[in-house]
């Protein structure tokens, strides 16, 4: 799903318009909120040259990138974990 947005993120800030729709007719649509197909469908209508931006469909990009991203520091909270314990922090005197 996340490649599908993607790709049609690409397509709108290029004002693709063929590119717009032909992802739209796909099935991977249906499964996109219902801001995000309204306001492809107004870019893949509108002229070339419109103001309207992607916002909708950029922060749902945004989002899922967030939801998917396996790199992120996940805490551990299992047995032997950090959790409950308080970390020592050196402080150096500073002297007045």
């Amino acid at each position: 799903m996340l490649a599908y947005v993607d790709s049609l993120c690409a397509a709108l800030l290029a004002r693709n318009q063929v590119e717009i729709r032909r992802l739209l007719s796909l099935s991977s649509a249906a499964k996109l909120p219902h801001n995000v197909r309204e306001e492809a469908a107004a870019v893949a209508k509108g002229r070339t040259n419109s103001f309207l931006a992607p916002v909708h469909a950029l922060q749902y990009y945004y989002k899922l990138t967030h939801l998917i991203d396996e790199t992120a520091d996940v805490p551990d909270i299992g047995p032997g974990s950090m959790s409950g314990r308080q970390l020592d922090l050196p402080l150096r005197a500073v002297n007045s």
